[in-house]
Protein backbone atom coordinates (compact mmCIF):
# COMPACT_ATOMS: atom_id res chain seq x y z
CA UNK A 1 0.00 0.00 0.00
CA UNK A 2 1.46 3.36 -1.05
CA UNK A 3 1.76 6.42 1.20
CA UNK A 4 -1.12 8.24 -0.46
CA UNK A 5 -3.43 5.23 -0.08
CA UNK A 6 -2.68 4.96 3.63
CA UNK A 7 -3.33 8.68 4.08
CA UNK A 8 -6.73 8.48 2.38
CA UNK A 9 -7.69 5.29 4.21
CA UNK A 10 -6.74 6.28 7.74
CA UNK A 11 -7.69 9.97 7.55
CA UNK A 12 -11.31 8.97 6.87
CA UNK A 13 -12.86 8.01 10.22
CA UNK A 14 -15.23 5.32 8.93
CA UNK A 15 -12.59 3.75 6.66
CA UNK A 16 -10.07 3.95 9.47
CA UNK A 17 -12.34 2.05 11.86
CA UNK A 18 -13.23 -0.53 9.23
CA UNK A 19 -9.57 -1.14 8.43
CA UNK A 20 -8.60 -1.20 12.11
CA UNK A 21 -11.20 -3.86 12.84
CA UNK A 22 -9.95 -5.99 9.94
CA UNK A 23 -6.37 -5.53 11.11
CA UNK A 24 -7.25 -6.68 14.63
CA UNK A 25 -9.32 -9.64 13.41
CA UNK A 26 -6.87 -11.03 10.86
CA UNK A 27 -3.26 -9.99 11.46
CA UNK A 28 -3.03 -7.99 14.68
CA UNK A 29 -1.72 -9.09 18.06
CA UNK A 30 -1.34 -7.02 21.21
CA UNK A 31 2.35 -6.34 21.63
CA UNK A 32 4.89 -4.44 23.72
CA UNK A 33 8.23 -2.66 23.36
CA UNK A 34 10.62 -2.17 26.32
CA UNK A 35 10.06 1.20 27.96
CA UNK A 36 7.01 1.94 25.80
CA UNK A 37 3.94 2.62 27.97
CA UNK A 38 0.55 3.64 26.60
CA UNK A 39 -2.29 5.20 28.61
CA UNK A 40 -5.74 3.65 28.60
CA UNK A 41 -7.71 3.09 26.41
CA UNK A 42 -4.93 2.59 23.83
CA UNK A 43 -2.94 -0.53 23.01
CA UNK A 44 0.09 -1.33 20.92
CA UNK A 45 -0.71 -3.86 18.20
CA UNK A 46 1.74 -5.49 15.81
CA UNK A 47 1.12 -7.37 12.57
CA UNK A 48 1.92 -11.08 12.43
CA UNK A 49 2.75 -10.89 8.70
CA UNK A 50 4.91 -7.75 8.39
CA UNK A 51 6.94 -5.34 10.50
CA UNK A 52 4.07 -2.96 11.28
CA UNK A 53 2.98 -1.48 14.59
CA UNK A 54 -0.19 0.47 15.32
CA UNK A 55 -1.63 2.27 18.29
CA UNK A 56 -5.31 1.31 18.29
CA UNK A 57 -8.11 2.28 20.65
CA UNK A 58 -9.57 -0.61 22.65
CA UNK A 59 -13.24 0.27 22.19
CA UNK A 60 -15.57 -2.11 20.26
CA UNK A 61 -15.25 0.02 17.12
CA UNK A 62 -11.44 0.49 17.18
CA UNK A 63 -9.58 3.37 15.56
CA UNK A 64 -5.94 3.49 14.44
CA UNK A 65 -4.29 6.60 15.87
CA UNK A 66 -0.72 5.89 14.85
CA UNK A 67 1.01 3.57 12.37
CA UNK A 68 4.65 2.81 11.70
CA UNK A 69 5.77 0.20 9.16
CA UNK A 70 9.24 -1.00 8.22
CA UNK A 71 9.86 -2.33 4.73
CA UNK A 72 12.86 -3.19 2.58
CA UNK A 73 14.41 -0.71 0.19
CA UNK A 74 14.94 -1.71 -3.46
CA UNK A 75 17.91 -4.06 -3.80
CA UNK A 76 20.01 -1.53 -5.75
CA UNK A 77 20.04 0.83 -2.76
CA UNK A 78 21.13 -1.96 -0.45
CA UNK A 79 23.93 -3.09 -2.76
CA UNK A 80 25.28 0.42 -3.07
CA UNK A 81 25.64 0.70 0.69
CA UNK A 82 26.62 -2.83 1.68
CA UNK A 83 30.37 -2.34 1.11
CA UNK A 84 30.66 0.15 3.97
CA UNK A 85 31.43 -1.45 7.34
CA UNK A 86 29.81 1.41 9.25
CA UNK A 87 26.50 0.45 7.62
CA UNK A 88 26.58 -3.22 8.55
CA UNK A 89 23.08 -3.27 10.02
CA UNK A 90 20.20 -4.14 7.73
CA UNK A 91 18.93 -1.14 5.77
CA UNK A 92 15.20 -0.58 5.97
CA UNK A 93 12.62 2.10 5.26
CA UNK A 94 10.02 3.46 7.62
CA UNK A 95 6.48 4.69 6.85
CA UNK A 96 4.80 6.86 9.49
CA UNK A 97 1.18 7.99 9.80
CA UNK A 98 -0.50 9.68 12.76
CA UNK A 99 -3.97 10.92 13.59
CA UNK A 100 -5.08 14.43 12.65
CA UNK A 101 -7.42 14.68 15.64
CA UNK A 102 -6.77 17.99 17.48
CA UNK A 103 -4.63 17.58 20.58
CA UNK A 104 -3.15 14.25 19.55
CA UNK A 105 -0.32 14.98 17.06
CA UNK A 106 2.23 16.10 19.69
CA UNK A 107 1.61 13.02 21.82
CA UNK A 108 1.94 10.64 18.91
CA UNK A 109 4.99 12.47 17.57
CA UNK A 110 6.60 11.58 20.89
CA UNK A 111 5.55 7.95 20.47
CA UNK A 112 6.94 7.94 16.93
CA UNK A 113 10.26 9.12 18.31
CA UNK A 114 10.30 6.26 20.83
CA UNK A 115 9.58 3.77 18.05
CA UNK A 116 12.35 5.18 15.89
CA UNK A 117 14.92 5.02 18.69
CA UNK A 118 13.97 1.39 19.29
CA UNK A 119 14.30 0.42 15.62
CA UNK A 120 17.54 2.37 15.14
CA UNK A 121 19.28 -0.01 17.53
CA UNK A 122 18.52 -2.82 15.05
CA UNK A 123 18.58 -1.17 11.62
CA UNK A 124 20.00 1.59 9.49
CA UNK A 125 16.96 3.53 8.37
CA UNK A 126 16.72 5.00 4.88
CA UNK A 127 14.64 7.81 3.40
CA UNK A 128 13.98 7.87 -0.35
CA UNK A 129 12.53 10.66 -2.55
CA UNK A 130 8.79 10.93 -2.96
CA UNK A 131 5.62 12.53 -1.59
CA UNK A 132 5.14 12.19 2.16
CA UNK A 133 2.26 12.62 4.53
CA UNK A 134 2.53 15.76 6.64
CA UNK A 135 3.12 13.55 9.68
CA UNK A 136 5.95 11.74 7.89
CA UNK A 137 7.68 14.96 6.81
CA UNK A 138 7.57 16.38 10.35
CA UNK A 139 8.67 13.07 11.79
CA UNK A 140 11.73 12.83 9.53
CA UNK A 141 12.71 16.44 10.11
CA UNK A 142 12.76 15.76 13.83
CA UNK A 143 14.74 12.54 13.41
CA UNK A 144 17.31 14.17 11.13
CA UNK A 145 17.77 17.14 13.47
CA UNK A 146 18.32 14.76 16.40
CA UNK A 147 20.79 12.70 14.39
CA UNK A 148 22.87 15.76 13.47
CA UNK A 149 23.09 16.65 17.17
CA UNK A 150 24.07 13.16 18.35
CA UNK A 151 27.80 12.30 18.05
CA UNK A 152 26.94 8.58 17.94
CA UNK A 153 24.73 9.00 14.89
CA UNK A 154 25.48 9.67 11.23
CA UNK A 155 23.46 10.99 8.32
CA UNK A 156 24.71 9.66 5.00
CA UNK A 157 23.58 10.23 1.41
CA UNK A 158 24.02 7.90 -1.54
CA UNK A 159 23.23 8.97 -5.11
CA UNK A 160 23.49 5.41 -6.38
CA UNK A 161 27.22 5.66 -7.04
CA UNK A 162 28.92 7.57 -4.23
CA UNK A 163 28.51 7.97 -0.48
CA UNK A 164 28.52 11.40 1.17
CA UNK A 165 28.46 12.22 4.89
CA UNK A 166 26.07 15.10 5.60
CA UNK A 167 27.59 17.19 8.42
CA UNK A 168 24.61 19.24 9.62
CA UNK A 169 21.04 20.34 8.94
CA UNK A 170 22.07 23.58 7.21
CA UNK A 171 24.00 21.57 4.62
CA UNK A 172 20.96 19.40 3.95
CA UNK A 173 17.90 21.68 3.89
CA UNK A 174 17.87 22.27 0.13
CA UNK A 175 18.23 18.55 -0.65
CA UNK A 176 15.50 17.73 1.86
CA UNK A 177 13.02 20.17 0.32
CA UNK A 178 13.67 18.68 -3.10
CA UNK A 179 13.22 15.12 -1.83
CA UNK A 180 9.84 15.58 -0.17
CA UNK A 181 8.39 17.66 -3.02
CA UNK A 182 8.86 14.95 -5.66
CA UNK A 183 5.52 14.65 -7.43
CA UNK A 184 5.42 10.95 -8.36
CA UNK A 185 5.60 7.82 -6.21
CA UNK A 186 7.28 5.91 -9.05
CA UNK A 187 10.43 7.99 -9.22
CA UNK A 188 13.46 6.48 -10.90
CA UNK A 189 15.83 8.05 -8.40
CA UNK A 190 18.43 6.04 -6.50
CA UNK A 191 19.02 8.71 -3.87
CA UNK A 192 18.77 7.45 -0.31
CA UNK A 193 19.42 9.25 2.96
CA UNK A 194 20.54 6.89 5.71
CA UNK A 195 20.34 7.54 9.44
CA UNK A 196 22.67 5.19 11.31
CA UNK A 197 23.61 4.73 14.92
CA UNK A 198 26.86 3.26 16.19
CA UNK A 199 26.45 -0.01 18.05
CA UNK A 200 26.98 0.34 21.77
CA UNK A 201 29.91 -1.72 23.05
CA UNK A 202 28.82 -4.00 25.88
CA UNK A 203 31.27 -4.44 28.75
Amino acid sequence: MQNSQITVLLNDNSLNRENSKMFMNYVGKVSSIPGFILPEPYRLVSSVICNEFRIISSDPDPETLFLIRLFDLPSDHILNLSNYSSLNKKLTQCLVWSSLVPGQPDAFQFLATKFFDYFLNQYNIGITPGPMTLASAHFWEGRLTSAFMNPKMNVIKSDGQEIFVIPNWDAFQEDWSEMILKSSENIQDQTVIVISKENEVKT
